[in-house]
Formats: structure tokens, C-alpha cells, sequence
């Protein structure tokens, strides 16, 4: 699977930097994020890792889950730059182009849990996968069955980070809980 997404090349952005793919074999949650950063060295890193806002957040879940294997993914897995270099959001084109890459990384891995960080991911998975999510209110969070899969769509850790700091232990706490009770 890695060296099959390692060789994607399906638009221009494999040019920015190689996929930043997680080095995980097998796993009970998988977490997806929206696009990859700019790292030193992509085999040494990981998506979604601790040294990142996000990654911070969702490293303090996963340290309140005792015996789950975790992998770490983003929809698009190379970095989207703008024409200043800087990072961007990836366009809907790109999304879509990618989103191939996650569908087998899910089919590979066979994830009891597929958490979706933010509107972005979700709106991205409804409209590929053909599934529809209701509304999240405050940290209501609930598990949505799709075939065999269960997908979990939660508010995107850097929101929370930036501007729900207040609510950072019960954002915390509904995530942990709702994994522990479905694996």
C-alpha cells in the first residue's frame, strides 16, 4: 500500500513533497486529517504527530486509550502550496483526486474507528463515499455504521486548540469516551 501511494502522481503537488504516509501496519482507529505539512525529512515523520497543534491534541486522546493501535492519515497526503510557497488548503479538485488514497488505506487497514477532523474531511468523505453525517452539536459526538466501517466526524482538533480552549478537556474527554466504548 505505501509504495503504491508513495508513487501517486495524480496532480502536481507530489512535486512540493513526497506523501507523508503513518509507518503503522495495523490499527483499531484511524485518525484522517485534511493535508500534510512541510516536514525536513518525510520518512521520518508521520501525519498528524505531536510536534503539530493537532497532533498534540489527538496524542493526548490516544495516551487515555489503553491497548488501541493508532494511525495517523490526511486526505491529501502531499503539501499543497500556493505560489508564494506557503501552505494551503487543497482545492476540491485535489481532494477528490486524492481521496483514493484514503479508500484504500481504510480497505488495507480495516479500521474499527474512522475519526474525521474538521468539515472539510467530512464534507470530503460524505461526498465520496456517498454517507451522510448529521450535524455534530457542542461535543455530541456519535459513531455513523457505513458497510462495515464506522466513521466518527468530530470537530477539528486546531478549532479547538485556537478557539475552544475553555472546552479542550470536555472536546477530550467525548472523543476518548466514544472510542473506549466502540472498540
Amino acid at each position: 500500500m505505501i509504495k503504491e501511494i508513495m508513487n501517486c502522481n495524480k496532480c502536481n503537488m507530489c512535486n512540493n513533497q513526497i506523501p507523508l504516509l503513518d509507518k503503522v501496519e495495523e490499527c483499531d482507529v484511524m485518525w484522517v486529517g485534511l493535508s500534510a505539512k512541510l516536514v525536513d525529512n518525510v520518512l521520518d515523520e508521520i501525519p498528524l504527530s505531536a510536534t503539530t497543534r493537532s497532533g498534540k491534541l489527538i496524542s493526548e486522546m490516544e495516551s487515555e486509550v489503553q491497548g488501541c493501535k493508532f494511525y495517523k492519515t490526511n486526505i491529501v497526503k502531499c503539501l499543497p502550496l500556493n505560489n508564494n510557497g506557503k501552505l494551503r488548503y487543497p482545492t476540491k479538485k485535489e481532494m477528490d483526486l486524492c481521496i483514493v488514497n484514503l479508500k484504500r488505506e481504510i480497505e488495507i487497514l480495516k479500521p474499527k474507528i474512522i475519526i474525521l477532523l474538521g468539515n472539510n474531511v467530512i464534507q470530503s468523505v460524505e461526498k465520496s463515499m456517498k454517507v451522510t453525517f448529521d450535524k455534530f452539536n457542542d461535543y455530541e459526538y456519535k459513531l455513523y455504521k457505513h458497510g462495515e466501517y464506522s466513521f466518527m466526524p468530530i470537530h477539528h482538533p486546531s478549532y479547538i486548540s485556537v478557539y475552544k480552549r475553555k472546552n479542550k478537556e470536555t472536546y477530550i474527554d467525548a472523543v476518548k469516551e466514544l472510542i473506549i466504548l466502540s472498540l
